[in-house]
């Protein structure tokens, strides 16, 4: 048994150590973009009701959970609609891009997942403007221009603070995939568990909703578990996608926090509906997906 477990332990170990050579440099050009480039690119965004959903998604895809906390700042002050949040949000990717660039055979992954979400934002953004119209206090281009005080995240820093924030959280996500990879590796190990993980494979569509309801969880520890499972467990396309997109960084914790609960329960039924809608439309479009990616 004991041996079992440091075998496990090592295994994982040396199967995600070559993650920190991808994921610092990659944390260093997040983290100069966000800090140098963040406020240039929200300005010339020029955000406003006909362009919001489009604006949202291309702040959301950003691999950087602080474009969420942004628009949603502006959300709280009436700057976007109610669509443009909802594409942000959908957008969202969190930690997945990174970890997904680490998985180095996989790297064509990258730039589908990018591209899914990125229709998802902006196509859930817009129809829920249409569907449901929200008035906003600023005509358009102004929304650039009155971004709080509270974004403090896209304040210039010096190099020495962002390469060391970047090892930091390289560091994080390195243990956080590693403590994933020997729990799966652990279950694996198991022969029942093997067989429920079989008997989830072949059930894809079930996978949906309990991975979006995850997903919601505001950690980054939960955009990376999905990833891993997605990669190492058996997990469906469509509810990995579900699950990443309901996931929408900590921008819901400051629209529990400083908004009416009400809009804010609001906005995660419709981010949860929008995911579940996509991971479902996704495992129904593309039922082999799962199957080609486990043996690429």
């Amino acid at each position: 048994m004991l041996t079992a477990t440091w075998h496990i332990l090592v295994a994982s170990f040396l199967d995600t150590l070559p993650v920190i050579p991808i994921l610092v440099p990659v944390y260093v050009a997040l983290e100069y973009f966000s800090h140098h480039g963040g406020k240039d690119l929200v300005a010339r965004l020029h955000i406003n009701r006909r362009n919001g959903p489009l604006a949202g998604t291309l702040l959301g895809i950003i691999p950087q959970c602080g474009m969420s906390v942004l628009v949603t700042s502006f959300y709280l002050l009436r700057r976007v609609t109610t669509g443009t949040l909802l594409a942000t949000y959908v957008a969202t990717s969190d930690e997945a891009i990174p970890v997904l660039l680490a998985s180095r055979s996989r790297l064509w992954l990258v730039g589908g997942l990018v591209l899914i979400k990125a229709v998802a934002g902006v196509g859930w953004g817009y129809a829920v403007d249409a569907l449901m119209p929200s008035a906003i206090d600023v005509p358009a281009g102004d929304a650039g221009a009155l971004a709080p005080e509270r974004a403090i995240h896209m304040a210039t820093v010096p190099w020495k603070e962002i390469i060391v924030h970047s090892l930091r959280r390289s560091l994080h996500i390195f243990w956080i995939v590693f403590a994933a990879t020997v729990i799966i590796a652990a279950a694996l190990e198991a022969s029942s568990a093997e067989r429920s993980l079989r008997l989830w494979a072949m059930h894809p569509f079930l996978q949906v909703v309990p991975v979006a309801m995850f997903g919601l969880i505001p950690n980054c520890a939960v955009s990376v578990a999905i990833v891993e499972a997605f990669l190492k467990a058996g997990l469906s396309p469509g509810a990995a996608v579900a699950g990443l997109c309901a996931g929408a960084g900590f921008g819901p914790i400051l629209l529990l926090k400083d908004g009416d609960r009400g809009t804010a329960l609001r906005m995660l039924v419709l981010t949860l509906g929008a995911a579940i809608a996509t991971g479902l439309l996704i495992n129904w479009a593309w039922p082999g997906l799962g199957s080609v990616i486990s043996t690429r």
